[in-house]
């Protein structure tokens, strides 16, 4: 019976008295099309508020909601018509007891495919989009005027999930070089460089943007490079570090490495746990780095192993 509903609601705390006196949930109200047979011909009706009833065993109609809505049911000789309009809509007859309406068999009749079905259908797409398709008559389906929202689909949720935008951090423009520098460790890569290095590291200073990097051979020799560095980027600007901004990587927050930091006075912010987006300046750089450098080594068709070069050429350019 699901098959034929057009429009569905779900229901909570509605129930139907059965024969015993006893009640039965009812998992939802809807608008159901059937397809009869009348005459030797097929024929829909229409009929509303129908309770969708899992646990019963039979599709019933009640006399009475037929008789409230302003039809017309006539039984006599073991025969039942019922009249819609003052027209014949449907008929049965009656069969071990009940009155069994003349209904096409499905496999004759391609039943109409409720919202959800065509949502499901179509690859989950999106609800705006399959009222859309219908509207312009794309597909079969619906009217798009007797089309409720649609409960919340279970495995869209799952499969469409994404990560909001991370909201941006705020704060005060940097108005100085070296006031904040942005750095993120990349790689290992697939081959050592000839000089043997597995890892590079990008410095980017926020308010100039300009970049450098160091190469290592292995994470734990940053602060060695970092050392380096930092005593080349302050001779050159005359000016000290003040905010170095980093992932939490263990490089970055081992003791080792913030002792001088702790000695100047420089304050290192380190992003949340598998959160990159924290430190988007830096990883955008990485990435543009390597593309870059991957880029040049493929059109001129060079060793892998010359990657720090090429980053290095990225760097400058």
């Amino acid at each position: 019976m699901r098959g034929c509903f057009e429009d569905y609601h779900t229901t909570t705390g509605w129930s139907v008295t059965m024969g015993d006196k006893g009640s039965v949930a009812t998992d939802g109200v809807e608008t159901v099309v059937l397809n009869v047979i009348v005459h030797g011909k097929t024929r829909k009706i229409k009929l509303e508020k129908v309770l969708h009833v899992p646990i019963m065993g039979f599709n019933l109609m009640s006399v009475g909601m037929m008789e409230e809505q302003g039809d017309e049911v006539q039984f006599k000789g073991g025969k039942t018509i019922i009249k819609m309009n003052e027209k014949i809509a449907a008929c049965g007859t009656r069969k071990s007891g009940p009155y069994h309406l003349y209904m096409a068999p499905l496999s004759d009749v391609a039943a109409v495919p409720s919202l959800l079905r065509c949502h499901e259908r179509l690859g989950h797409v999106n609800v705006a989009g399959v009222k859309r398709m219908m509207k312009n008559k794309d597909i079969n389906g619906p009217k798009c005027s007797s089309m409720a929202v649609m409960d919340v689909c279970e495995p869209c949720v799952y499969g469409k999930a994404a990560m909001t935008p991370m909201p941006s951090a705020g704060g005060g423009r940097v108005t100085k070089r070296l006031q904040l520098v942005h750095s993120d460790l990349g790689g290992p890569m697939s081959e050592p460089s000839r000089g043997g290095a597995l890892y590079f590291g990008p410095f980017t200073d926020a308010f100039s943007r300009w970049a450098d990097v160091v190469f290592l051979q292995k994470k734990s020799v940053l602060l060695c490079e970092y050392k380096k560095w930092l005593t080349k980027a302050q001779l050159h600007t005359g000016t000290k570090i003040k905010i170095l901004h980093s992932d939490n990587g263990g490089e970055y927050v081992s003791n080792a490495f913030k002792a001088p930091h702790d000695e100047n006075g420089t304050t290192q912010p380190t992003t949340v746990p598998d959160t990159p987006q924290q430190n988007g300046v830096a990883e955008r750089l990485n990435r543009v780095l390597v593309e870059m450098a991957r880029t040049m080594m493929r059109h001129k068709d060079v060793d892998q192993d010359l990657w720090a070069d090429a980053t290095k050429t990225a760097v400058y350019i």
